[in-house]
């Protein structure tokens, strides 16, 4: 049966869409390719064509409300993490603290983890339950061979269908001793009292087998790709939540 003229113009306009993905995206890898720190260690005009590439592949996304995509879930490695224009958060800088005590941007303290040129890798490790209503987003500083850092985050509703919410709940920091001992520490910041700083949201707008666009709610544009196996798989095994304990056993009742 032959096309009409329509339908061809539609099925052209849709190949033609996805050869630029694709493109987009092979760019994008490209150019994140061997890079340092996560975009740290770019070219302010490097930067902005990782920024340029970004909002492209996102307005031109059919990922669809990727809260729902069964590509989510699962172990992204963390490529590029920043802000347009190359903004930094700094440790040592008032104007990082005073935005983040404002609720304008992300913690000085975590930055200082995952953002140090001696991570050699950083995960966000996504889990949903089924139907998606409940989580967890671990975000994972590999420090392999010695330590791993991770921060975890539970999963605080949908409040849209690309979005995820959440609030910092806690962390532990594993690390292995010269005895090949494993010391599990706990992460130091008390997220129980920062209130409504230790809330956020992930919004992912473009989601693809090989690629996840995502962007925070201080503004930073993070940029994954699957990573199926961590690095070291021992420490990491012992950040997967305990079983729960057995029911206690029922005494029979007095005849």
């Amino acid at each position: 049966v032959a096309r009409s003229p329509q339908r061809r113009a539609v099925a052209l306009a849709s190949g033609a869409a996805a050869a630029s993905a694709t493109a987009a995206e092979a760019r994008l890898l490209e150019l994140l390719s061997g890079t340092e720190g996560r975009g740290a260690a770019m070219t302010a005009d490097e930067d902005a064509e990782v920024h340029r590439l970004a909002t492209e592949l996102e307005a031109d996304s059919t990922s669809g409300a990727t809260n729902d995509s069964p590509l989510l879930p699962g172990r992204w490695r963390v490529l590029y993490q920043g802000k347009p224009g190359g903004e930094r958060t700094e440790f040592f800088s008032l104007e990082s603290w005073r935005k983040y005590l404002s609720g304008d941007g992300p913690s000085p303290i975590q930055n200082l983890v995952s953002g140090s040129s001696t991570v050699s890798r950083l995960y966000q490790v996504v889990e949903l339950s089924e139907g998606g209503e409940a989580g967890r987003i671990n975000n994972v500083v590999d420090l392999s061979p010695r330590a791993v850092i991770a921060i975890e985050a539970q999963l605080e509703g949908k409040p849209s269908p690309s979005r995820l919410g959440f609030r910092f709940s806690g962390g532990r920091v594993l690390v292995r001793t010269l005895w090949n001992a494993t010391l599990n520490l706990p992460y130091p910041v008390p997220f129980d009292l920062l209130g409504d700083n230790a809330k956020g949201w992930l919004q992912s707008d473009y989601l693809s087998p090989s690629l996840r666009l995502s962007r925070g709610n201080k503004g930073s544009l993070f940029v994954l790709v699957p990573e199926p196996q961590p690095d070291d798989p021992e420490l990491e095994a012992l950040l997967q939540p305990p079983p729960p304990p057995p029911a206690p056993l029922r005494e029979p009742a007095a005849s």
